[in-house]
């Protein structure tokens, strides 16, 4: 279903405006302290909030609808994404520098952003607003959510957002048919949970990707599965001297699914056939690795754009899921894996003992 982004007859103050391009800026310096990093994604969720007129708490806005390709969820929780400080710092960070690289390489061009699964604020890409002008940044924006598809279009209202917005379309991602006006230069795509779980960032980008020019931007541009032990006394000291150290308390496998672009284009002609199924990994880890270690976990990376990743624990993203307590259950040694796809996406795994 294709909405128009016609104009309202009702036009905005600019406070909101004003206010939107003070918070971005401090998002995006590099100076930007921990403390005014959180302050400033506080503020961002109030001014959301306040120019939506979301109503978080109304019974419907917390329900989750049921795709054939995962969950997407409902607009309470999509909204609250935005409080995993780092998850929304890095992305803003990442897309800024995108869309500047774009721009580097043709600045008569705007940019074109197809975001797939807005939720009701487009908090990822709304900030850029602030930063670029419409000659320099379009927007292609994909929800399924009925709600949060009219929250939307408040907030482009309350912004007067009016003229970065091409299209706006109430649909499945994961099914969805660009039309072939629309060419983008950056897909940008953030429906999942920790170790890919039930949200259908799978689905979506294996749909949309294809259907992109071949020097399109993906973000994130990997999110890699791994099996890994963790060492939690080693983890404590860690989190004890503030991050600044070296996070050596984990020991990742090989990635046992991956998902960028050359595992899309290359997998693509395979994943629309059905039955299709992603191989099966086994890890297993050395008597000496084992010993060392407490827990059997998958942790998540994720390269949002070049150097701009959130690694283990960083974010709700990153969180490891646990597998096995090595304490408890010495005879295991590894893991069997499998990603798969459907309704109820996920990494499934079976335990290798000795």
């Amino acid at each position: 279903m294709y909405i128009s982004s016609a104009k309202s007859e009702i036009m905005p103050t600019n406070k909101a405006k004003i206010k939107l391009t003070e918070i971005t800026q401090n998002l995006i310096s590099e100076k930007v302290d921990a403390d005014s990093l959180k302050s400033s994604i506080e503020e961002l969720k109030l001014l959301l909030e306040n120019v939506s007129g979301l109503n978080q708490e109304a019974p419907i806005n917390s329900e989750n609808i049921l795709l054939p390709s995962g969950k997407a969820i409902g607009p309470k929780w999509a909204g609250m994404c935005i409080e995993d400080v780092p998850r929304t710092h890095k992305f803003i960070k990442g897309i800024h520098s995108a869309v500047q690289e774009v721009l580097g390489k043709n600045p008569k061009k705007p940019v074109t952003i197809l975001y797939a699964g807005t939720g009701p604020f487009a908090t990822l890409v709304l900030p850029l607003l602030a930063l670029f002008k419409p000659s320099e940044l379009q927007l292609i924006l994909l929800e399924v959510n009925t709600v949060s598809i009219e929250s939307l279009k408040r907030i482009i209202k309350g912004f007067d957002a009016y003229e970065y917005i091409k299209a706006i379309y109430h649909c499945d991602a994961a099914n969805f048919i660009v039309p072939s006006e629309f060419e983008a230069d950056i897909l940008l795509i953030e429906c999942m949970q920790h170790a890919l779980l039930r949200e259908p960032q799978v689905g979506i980008t294996y749909n949309l990707l294809p259907q992109m020019k071949k020097d399109v931007i993906l973000i994130p541009e990997e999110i890699s599965l791994h099996v890994a032990l963790v060492d939690m006394e080693k983890k404590a000291e860690y989190l004890s001297i503030d991050n600044i150290a070296e996070k050596s308390y984990y020991e990742n496998s090989e990635a046992v699914f991956t998902l960028n672009k050359k595992e899309v284009l290359q997998n693509n002609s395979e994943f629309k056939k059905e039955g299709f199924q992603f191989p099966e990994k086994e890890v297993s880890f050395s008597e000496e690795q084992l010993c060392n270690h407490d827990f059997i976990t998958v942790s998540t990376e994720i390269t949002i754009f070049k150097d701009i990743s959130l690694n283990i624990d960083e974010s709700g993203l990153t969180v490891p899921m646990l597998l096995a307590d090595l304490n408890h259950d010495q005879k295991v040694i590894g893991a069997k894996t499998q990603y798969i796809v459907g309704t109820e996406p996920g990494l499934t795994s079976q335990l290798v003992r000795s």
